[in-house]
């Protein structure tokens, strides 16, 4: 019974509280950043990158229809084209910056503010977080295809809060 009572108030503490700090651990970090750098070793890095992102905002666009008027500014309907192709890679970098700020959480919180601000309106107008939520479970979907080790845990409690602090100025 103790046991639940202390599982249940670290989930309340994770919930009430900034995620990153509390349900994201140094150790879930670290893992992240381990897993992460494997799927990028190669040479060839850059085309598996276009290619992995290609994949995800396409799986997005059909996931949610409504996405693929705000993706046609970047030729959705073309996902082999160099705008397509160049989009797809600034998506994958920013996953790329956001996972090497990990073990600077000042940095990492400034990035994250930037990236609200970034999507809360301009260019983004029309992104909802219902939108950043499916992007997060194609990511999850993804990395556990592709990553043998896969730790699901951690990336779930670190990038539940990156989510949720990117989509914090979203209209619903």
């Amino acid at each position: 019974m103790l046991r639940l009572a202390v599982f249940v108030g670290i989930v309340a503490l994770c919930v009430a509280s900034n995620p990153l700090d509390h349900c994201c651990s140094h150790e879930d970090r670290d893992i992240i950043q381990r897993q992460w750098k494997v799927l990028w070793r190669d040479t060839s890095s850059s085309k598996i990158k276009v290619g992995f992102g290609r994949i995800l905002l396409t799986k997005l666009a059909e996931a949610k229809p409504d996405l693929k008027e705000l993706l046609s500014k970047v030729n959705i309907e073309h996902p082999d084209s160099p705008e397509f192709s160049a989009y797809s890679i600034r998506v994958l970098t920013t996953i790329d910056l956001i996972i090497n700020l990990l073990q600077d959480p000042e940095a990492l919180e400034a990035e994250l503010d930037h990236l609200a601000d970034r999507t809360g309106g301009g260019s983004f107008a029309g992104l909802k977080p219902e939108h950043l939520q499916t992007f997060a479970e194609l990511l999850n979907r993804g990395l556990r295809r592709v990553l043998d080790d896969y730790n699901s845990m951690s990336w779930k409690s670190c990038f539940r809060g990156i989510f949720t602090k990117i989509g914090s100025k979203l209209h619903a």
